[in-house]
């Protein structure tokens, strides 16, 4: 992987990192009676599945096209879960208009998936970038730490 590559890397997932801060403060600030219709299971079983894709892309650095495959089959088995639950969710009554709450969580949700799915499709496209996309990927599941600690575990309590 170039310097070049790796510097570029670093500077977008800064951009990034700012931007998921900013919204995940700004759940919990809007925090309000809507946050308890999140589904803690779910969303740890989920959770779990998402740090053993970071495992498979740590195996996938070698190259390995059959890790490669499994990260981004955990990634998408990740993704399906989370829509699954946005679905839930807004049967139940919670959507963006309803709440300021509802507001913020869709769209660090909708924001966060929109970055797994292009992660997902950078791996697959650029397999040879592996170790760039890696670096995005790490970032992702450490975002997604974050997100699940702000809003799904503060949820529980």
């Amino acid at each position: 992987m170039s310097k070049r590559a790796r510097i570029g890397m670093a500077m977008f997932l800064i951009a990034d990192g700012v931007f998921f801060f900013l919204l995940i403060l700004a759940s919990i600030y809007f925090r309000d009676a809507g946050s308890g219709k999140l589904h803690l299971a779910g969303s740890s079983i989920y959770t779990a599945i998402l740090l053993a894709s970071a495992l498979a892309m740590w195996r996938a650095a070698s190259g390995s096209r059959a890790w490669i495959a499994v990260t981004i089959a955990l990634g998408v088995v990740f993704l399906a879960g989370q829509g699954s639950e946005s679905i839930s969710l807004i049967r139940s009554g919670m959507t963006m208009s309803q709440s300021l709450f509802g507001t913020t969580f869709f769209t660090l949700s909708a924001m966060f998936g929109l970055q797994m799915v292009i992660a997902i499709a950078a791996l697959a496209i650029l397999p040879a970038a592996v170790r760039v996309v890696g670096m995005y990927w790490y970032f992702l599941a450490a975002v997604w730490v974050a997100i699940f600690a702000a809003t799904y575990a503060r949820s529980a309590l």
